[in-house]
């Protein structure tokens, strides 16, 4: 009997001129040989903008594409589609496995953006507004940090494509310089963080999968592997994740001739049963070492 296999994509940042997604038919081949998919946070842009009526159009023609060519598809919010869906996160594996996009890991969220005054009133006063105890559950701060993304108004063109546009839109990365530190600070820190939180709200978990910082790797945190599987924006590249009863696989996204593939091996991890022979899963074995 063949096993089920779920693959996990994120930050397809579909409709940015900087991903290169350029047609949703070129991700065809990513879905080949899965059950299911599941796409991990800022599959495209929904927060309100100069553009909005465009951003609704992509959304309408993302959500056709889904349903007709996605097989079992589930969409996980991220920053940028907190609207999306009403899945903020996922246990996969009986609880092994653990998915988000991953911005809750960071007390400011997004704290390389331009938009951060913004980002802390509206994270800020959705805070306020939960009880003592809400604000200590995680899940409600999770979802108070959606709503805040979701009300987060972009007063530039997100999908800008003239070259100043372009230009102006690099400048907003790079400027002021707390931003482009705050970033590298967010890549150095986040597989520490993401373990540390899955050791706190979700201990069965031995893999966490995350996006959100663009930055793909493989990394093993008190015996936790995480997972960041990147971005379909330059320049760094990005992973798929295969998740079945017996390995979780991490295979980098390589682009051929205007289409999408998976490439090579990055890291593989056999999951053994239980002695009992439940077939639930106990220990983790690396078959491959895994990036750092």
């Amino acid at each position: 009997m063949a096993l089920e296999i779920t693959r996990v994509l994120s930050d397809l940042h579909y409709g940015d001129p900087g991903s290169r997604v350029r047609s949703l038919d070129a991700l065809a081949p990513l879905f080949a040989g899965a059950d299911r998919i599941v796409l991990n946070g800022d599959t495209l842009e929904t927060r309100d903008s100069p553009i909005t009526q465009e951003t609704d159009a992509r959304r309408a023609e993302f959500l056709e594409f889904a349903r007709r060519a996605i097989p079992r598809c589930t969409l996980i919010t991220g920053n940028h589609d907190a609207d999306l869906s009403e899945t903020h996160h996922l246990d996969l594996l009986g609880g092994l496995v653990f998915i988000f996009h991953g911005e809750i890991l960071f007390e400011e969220l997004v704290p390389w953006s331009r938009e951060l005054p913004q980002i802390r009133i509206l994270y800020g006063t959705e805070l306020a507004a939960l009880t003592a105890e809400a604000r200590a559950d995680p899940w409600a701060r999770l979802a108070a940090c959606k709503r805040a993304c979701a009300k987060l108004r972009l007063h530039h063109n997100p999908h800008a494509t003239a070259l100043v546009d372009r230009a102006i839109l690099l400048g907003r990365i790079v400027w002021p310089p707390r931003c482009p530190l705050a970033m590298l600070r967010a890549w150095r820190e986040l597989p520490e963080r993401a373990a540390d939180f899955v050791q706190q709200h979700r201990p069965k978990s031995r893999f966490v999968l995350v996006g959100h910082t663009h930055f793909p790797g493989v990394w093993v945190q008190s015996g936790v592997v995480v997972i960041n599987t990147g971005s379909f924006r330059p320049p760094f590249g990005c992973y798929a994740v295969d998740l079945s009863a017996e390995a979780v696989v991490v295979r980098k996204v390589v682009q051929r001739g205007g289409a999408f593939a998976l490439g090579r091996v990055v890291a593989a991890f056999s999951l053994a049963p239980t002695d009992e022979g439940s077939g639930a899963v106990a220990t983790i074995l690396p078959n491959l070492a895994p990036s750092q």
